[in-house]
């Protein structure tokens, strides 16, 4: 059957609603071959959870992408993107993941996470009060960029008079890992934000090397001290995975939660039944999640779902059309914030699952119980717009909502 909906993933129409073509592809082409993207894109969840956990779809997509599309000058004037990027988790493959891994690990167990409830709470009724006087209010940049962006500044020892320059630098760099439209010094752009959060994050960890806090950087750079195969950048570059993905991706989940439960009429159930606050995550989570796939490649020839794919093929894991599959959710089009269980693949899965899916989960746990707490008759006062990002799925500022 073809395919009604432009293969175009930048297509205005796709990114408003995306779920019609995921849709089209579950049922007619669930491995998929995108000319337009030039390569895979997998919509079936037994295929998307399957790939998620097979070795043979690499995480490190950086590696083929700077040695076959850039020049031997770009490679050597965009070496410290490569540099600070492949020492990122989720760009890395085994054995180097499993050593990255355990660093960030120790940062983001449960009982961790658990110890920063009173940091979130403070920071939801901070920002929540100065809604009180008001009638309308733009939830992205009145608490969504303010919430986790202070959350995580705290968490690592970073003064919250900065985080304007975060937010700025973390754009940059999103516009590039994302898909974003962006312009075509995208890359410029990114190495120099990467310059400058770098030059940052060293005034800190010098700092905190001499005298340590109880913040992450102390923490990392503790465990540094105990194991010789670290270094300095090490820990630097882990805080600014940190600090940019531990901001923008909560904030790309509280607008999109908030969001689909005022749209799909769920915000005054919600309300009524407070206990369904942690179902109800979940469920938005499923239903329009802050990502809608992830990049692999792959690393010998292999197929798919039926599908032979080539060895250095890109490949899409579909999350947010899995997440759709009616093969394995009852009534997938429908929200109902007391789905349970939901075995959702919003925050990936396998070896590299989301570490910092705990705090995201507590951050808009508490956010939602404040905000329906206090704001019962809550309502959208305006258009709902998503960023034009390949992999993200981020609605624009402003998402403005009647405060009542």
């Amino acid at each position: 059957m073809f395919i009604s909906v432009n293969d175009d993933l930048l297509d205005p129409q796709l990114l408003e609603d995306p779920f019609p073509y995921y849709r089209e592809l579950r049922e007619d082409r669930p491995v998929h071959w995108n000319e337009r993207w030039r390569g895979w894109i997998v919509a079936s969840y037994s295929d998307v959870y399957a790939g998620l956990h097979d070795q043979r779809l690499l995480a490190d997509t950086i590696t083929p992408y700077f040695e076959t599309r850039l020049s031997p000058e770009d490679r050597i004037r965009f070496a410290l993107t490569y540099e600070v990027l492949n020492s990122w988790p989720v760009f890395v493959d085994p054995p180097k993941h499993t050593h990255l891994r355990k660093i960030f690990s120790r940062s983001f167990t449960p009982k961790t996470v658990q110890t920063m409830r009173g940091i979130v709470q403070t920071f939801v009724c901070e920002f929540l009060d100065a809604w009180q006087d008001r009638r309308e209010v733009d939830l992205i940049s009145d608490f969504g960029l303010l919430l986790p962006a202070n959350v995580i500044a705290t968490i690592i020892g970073a003064p919250r008079q900065d985080l304007g320059r975060f937010h700025a630098w973390s754009w940059e760099l999103n516009e590039l890992l994302h898909g974003g439209v962006g312009s075509p010094e995208r890359m410029e752009r990114a190495q120099q934000s990467i310059v400058e959060f770098k030059a940052y994050l060293k005034e800190i960890y010098d700092e905190r090397f001499k005298q340590p806090r109880d913040d992450m950087m102390s923490w990392l750079i503790e465990v540094q001290r105990n194991d010789a195969t670290l270094t300095a950048d090490d820990v630097i570059y882990s805080c600014m995975l940190i600090l940019n993905a531990g901001h923008e991706t909560t904030q790309v989940m509280i607008g999109n939660t908030v969001a689909a439960l005022l749209q799909q009429r769920q915000w005054q159930r919600l309300r009524e039944n407070p206990g369904m606050v942690k179902t109800a995550i979940e469920e938005c989570l499923r239903f329009n999640g802050p990502m809608k796939g992830t990049m692999r490649a792959t690393s010998e020839n292999m197929v798919i779902g039926g599908v032979d794919i080539k060895k250095g093929d890109r490949v899409m894991l579909l999350m947010a059309a899995a997440n759709r599959d009616p093969v394995q959710f009852n009534n997938p089009e429908h929200l109902d914030i007391s789905r349970n269980p939901n075995p959702h693949l919003a925050f990936g899965h396998g070896i590299h699952f989301c570490l910092g899916a705990p705090l995201a989960r507590l951050e808009v746990e508490i956010a939602l119980t404040e905000m329906t707490k206090r704001f019962p008759n809550l309502e959208l006062a305006g258009p709902v717009k998503y960023e034009p990002r390949i992999l993200s799925r981020a609605i624009e500022s402003p998402l403005t909502l009647y405060v009542r």
